[in-house]
């Protein structure tokens, strides 16, 4: 894609729209904003009350969630991330070829003692990103339950 005026026009701005007012709508997301900007924004990130958003006790305050598209290519490519900053660890879906042993996507888990697990998780060919998202996004509470944290 060309620059305009040395300004990233991103392919998917209504796609991250879509997922900013999503967001912005959920129980628990707050200070959901666009990076770096609305102007030329390539993922939507939102600060988490985890107990709000999980609607049930949980051991974090605070976490984080990013989402990033990259449509470009055969594939469409995403990253769908929690993060949990105070104690330094999350996980996210990861659709891409950076561990193709995996297959097209992969369920990545960062510890806090700096190891990183990977494993396979389900793809649907064909889907609407948008639709990925919702899917993802409305499983974090059951995948933050089988998280073996310890």
């Amino acid at each position: 894609m060309v620059p305009v005026f040395g300004v990233w026009r991103p392919v998917q701005p209504k796609l991250l729209r879509r997922v900013h007012d999503r967001l912005s709508r959920t129980g628990g997301c707050e200070a959901v904003r666009y990076e770096p900007s609305r102007r030329d924004a390539n993922e939507v990130v939102a600060e988490i009350d985890p107990v709000a958003f999980l609607e049930r006790e949980y051991s974090a305050t605070n976490a984080r969630l990013r989402v990033e598209f990259d449509l470009k290519g055969g594939r469409p490519h995403y990253w769908i991330q929690w993060w949990e900053p105070d104690v330094g660890r999350g996980f996210g879906w990861h659709a891409d070829e950076t561990e193709p042993e995996y297959g097209p996507v992969h369920l990545q888990i960062e510890y806090p003692d700096g190891t990183t697990t990977r494993q396979s998780a389900v793809h649907v060919d064909d889907e609407h990103p948008y639709r990925t998202f919702e899917r993802r996004l409305t499983s974090i509470p059951a995948q933050l339950a089988e998280v073996p944290w310890e």
